[in-house]
């Protein structure tokens, strides 16, 4: 069975095996082993889940060595062992998998089922006619170019392949000289998107 003991030099951690050798360890390394054992997460998340104040966990982030309950409580939360927390040796993790979180598992299963539900999905691609249409209808260009809103939506309608009922738009477009342009075209985009819905 081994002994250690581990206390702080500065920035560094030495520790005495059972032969009495001092080995120094560089804080910079279990520091990288600390952001490791937490995923990455920020301070605040790492203090909230030690249960201890963000001040303490931004030492330990900084060189200093957590006492002995806290290397502990850092074991249990993260499942990490605390030979390769305090000296990097062994496996990080103390059992078989490392815990998982969670909202990562959610996210995996989630992950898991679309990746599913795709691979099923048929192969055969079938044809939305302007609703493959990346080219979207530029309603600026229309209504400069043309200043009567029934033509911008019968040109609009046209380039989705319909046809824009005539009767359509009084309400819309009552004052339609009055307008600014910004107020022309918020006008044909509200009439537009009331006539697909009816439609």
């Amino acid at each position: 069975m081994s002994y250690f003991e581990f206390f702080p030099i500065g920035s560094n951690i030495c520790f005495v095996d059972q032969n009495g050798c001092c080995k120094l360890l560089m804080g910079r390394n279990f520091i990288e082993r600390l952001h490791a054992a937490f995923d990455n997460a920020s301070m605040a998340e790492v203090a909230r889940r030690l249960k201890i104040p963000h001040a303490t966990v931004r030492n330990y982030y900084q060189g200093r060595l957590p006492a002995s309950e806290v290397l502990v409580k850092i074991a249990n939360e993260t499942g990490v062992s605390l030979n390769w927390l305090l000296i990097g040796s062994g496996n990080m993790y103390a059992g078989q998998n490392p815990p998982i979180a969670l909202g990562k598992f959610i996210e995996d299963k989630i992950s898991e089922i679309i990746d599913l539900k795709l691979s099923q999905r048929p192969t055969d691609v079938q044809n939305l006619g302007s609703a493959d249409d990346s080219r979207a209808f530029d309603v600026e260009s229309a209504v400069a170019k043309l200043d009567d809103p029934v033509l911008v939506m019968t040109d609009w309608f046209s380039h989705e392949d319909r046809n824009f009922p005539q009767d359509y738009g009084v309400v819309f477009f009552q004052g339609w000289e009055t307008f600014s342009v910004a107020d022309k075209i918020a006008a044909v985009r509200d009439a537009k998107r009331v006539l697909d819905r009816s439609l």
